[in-house]
C-alpha cells in the first residue's frame, strides 16, 4: 500500500516595484520542509490525451450552481468528507466547501495520471477552466493503495487535508477516485478561495465587453485587474470599487474586459494584496469569439525526475531569454548580485515554509537587493514553486502578472535563485525566485 503528502502543484508569485511599491501578486503552498539534494525536472509527458469526464461550464463563479453537474456517487468520498469535517469542527476550522465541479476534475486527474505522475499545470489550468473554477491552482493530496483500502485511505486523508487547510479562510474540497487501473487512486484538492468572483461567462461576444466583478476575503485589499491578450501584450484594466463603511465588509471590485485585440483568448488574472505581499486571487481565461477548447493541450501528468539547483538555474536563465526573444525583447543579463539575493530568498522560503514577497526575517525584496548593495530605480520579483524549470517559468508565463514581469521592456539584468525543498508525495519541488532589474 502507498501513501502521499500534499503537494502544491505550483504557488506563483510576481511582484513589479519601484523604489518599494509593489504591483503584482502571492498564493500559499504546503509545509515545504527543509532542503534535499535533488530537485525535480519534467520529464516528457505521457502521450495519453486528457478529455474531461464531465461537461464544460459556461461560466465561472466561485460558488458551484446550485443545477450543475454532479460527481458519480462513490463511499470513499463521503468517508474522506466526514472524516474532514469531523477533524475540521475539533479543530475549530472552518469546513471546506464540497464542490462537485472540483470532484469531477480530480476524478479525471485520478483516472489519467500515471503511477508516478504529478499533475501537469497546462492540464490543471485547463481542467478547472473546463468546470468553471476561476481560482489558481489547489493543493493536492494523491494517494495510491490496494483495492479494498476505502477505509485505511479515508482515516489517513484527514491530517493531511487539515494541514492544508491552515490559514485560510474559505476553501473547497474536492475527491477524486478510480478503480480501473487494478489499484485504488485517489486525488484529493485544497482549493482556496480569497475572492467571491460573481458569474462571469467563458466564452464571450467581440462587441460585448463583460464585468469582472466581485468580493475579496477580509485579509485582502487594493484589488487590481491584469490580462493577457491574444498576442501576448499584458495590460492592467481601471478598477472601481470602495471599501465597506465598517470593517466587516469585504471590499467589492469591477473592471470590464472587452475583445481589444481581437478574437482568441484573454487571460484575466484578479491580484490583492495581503499579508505575505500581492497575491493572485483568480487567474482564468475567456475566449473572445472563438469557443473554449475541449481537450487539454498536454497529458494529464509529468513524471519528475532528478537534477541539480545550479542546473535549474541555467535552464530557468534560458528559458526566460527564449520567451523574451519571441516577443522581440533583448535577453537579460545574468547578474550577480541579483542572483545573490535571489537565491537567498529561495532558501529562506524552503527553509521557512513559505512563498511569498514579504519575508518575517529578510523584508522585502527592495530591501533584500539592498543588502547586496543594489538601489535600483527598477527591480521586478517573480516567486514561485514548481517540480523543474519548464513548469515553472510556463507557469510564470500562464500568469498576467508574471508574463509582464519577465516581457518588462525596461528591464536589462537578472537574478534567478532556486532553493530544493523536502520530498513531497514522491517529488522534490523547487523554489524559485527571479529577480530583474
Amino acid at each position: 500500500m502507498r501513501g502521499a503528502g500534499f503537494a502544491t502543484l505550483l504557488g506563483l508569485v510576481a511582484c513589479a516595484q519601484s523604489g518599494g511599491a509593489a504591483e503584482h501578486p502571492p498564493l500559499s503552498v504546503a509545509p515545504a520542509g527543509t532542503p534535499a539534494a535533488p530537485v525535480a525536472k519534467a520529464a516528457p509527458r505521457r502521450p495519453e490525451p486528457l478529455v474531461p469526464s464531465g461537461p464544460a461550464a459556461t461560466v465561472y463563479a466561485s460558488t458551484a450552481p446550485s443545477d450543475g453537474v454532479k460527481a458519480p456517487p462513490d463511499p470513499l468520498r463521503d468517508a474522506i468528507r466526514a472524516a474532514v469535517r469531523e477533524s475540521a469542527r475539533r479543530a475549530g476550522v472552518r469546513t471546506p466547501e464540497v464542490d462537485a465541479r472540483l470532484d469531477l476534475a480530480m476524478n479525471d486527474f485520478a483516472r489519467a495520471l500515471g503511477p508516478d505522475d504529478m499533475p501537469a499545470p497546462e492540464a490543471v489550468d485547463f481542467l478547472l477552466a473546463h468546470y468553471g473554477l476561476p481560482d489558481p491552482p489547489p493543493h493536492w493530496l494523491i494517494e495510491r493503495a490496494t483495492l479494498g483500502s476505502d477505509a485505511e485511505v479515508a482515516e489517513r486523508t484527514a491530517p493531511p487535508v487539515m494541514e492544508a487547510l491552515k490559514g485560510t479562510q474559505a476553501a473547497r474540497l474536492g475527491v477524486g477516485i478510480d478503480r480501473g487501473s487494478g489499484e485504488l487512486r485517489v486525488v484529493i484538492a485544497v482549493q482556496e478561495r480569497d475572492v467571491d468572483l460573481e458569474p462571469v461567462l467563458r466564452q464571450i461576444a467581440p462587441q460585448k465587453p463583460v464585468t469582472i466583478a466581485g468580493r475579496l476575503r477580509p485579509s485582502f485589499h487594493d484589488p487590481e485587474v491584469v490580462v493577457t491578450a491574444p498576442d501576448g501584450s499584458v495590460r492592467e484594466l481601471p478598477v472601481h470599487g470602495a471599501r465597506g463603511r465598517f470593517a466587516a465588509e469585504r471590499e467589492r471590485f469591477e473592471a470590464s474586459v472587452g475583445c481589444s485585440a481581437g478574437p482568441g483568448r484573454y487571460q484575466v488574472e484578479v491580484t490583492a494584496d495581503g499579508a505575505g505581499g500581492p497575491g493572485v486571487l483568480a487567474n482564468f481565461p475567456l475566449y473572445c469569439g472563438v469557443a473554449p477548447p475541449r481537450d487539454a493541450p498536454v497529458p494529464a501528468g509529468v513524471q519528475p525526475t532528478v537534477t541539480s539547483a545550479k542546473e535549474a538555474e541555467a535552464r530557468l536563465l534560458a528559458l526566460v531569454n527564449r520567451d523574451r526573444a519571441a516577443a522581440g525583447l533583448a535577453p537579460l543579463a545574468l547578474d550577480a548580485r541579483l542572483a545573490e539575493a535571489a537565491r537567498a530568498h529561495s532558501h529562506d522560503m524552503a527553509d521557512h515554509d513559505f512563498v511569498a514577497h514579504i519575508s518575517p526575517t529578510t523584508g522585502s525584496a527592495v530591501e533584500r537587493v539592498a543588502r547586496v548593495g543594489l538601489t535600483p530605480d527598477l527591480l521586478l520579483e517573480n516567486v514561485g514553486r514548481a517540480y523543474s524549470a519548464e513548469d515553472a517559468e510556463s507557469g510564470f508565463m500562464a500568469s498576467p502578472g508574471h508574463r509582464g514581469n519577465i516581457l518588462d521592456k525596461r528591464a536589462r539584468f537578472i537574478g534567478i535563485g532556486v532553493a530544493v525543498g523536502r520530498e513531497l508525495a514522491g517529488s522534490v519541488p523547487l523554489f524559485v525566485t527571479q529577480l530583474m532589474m
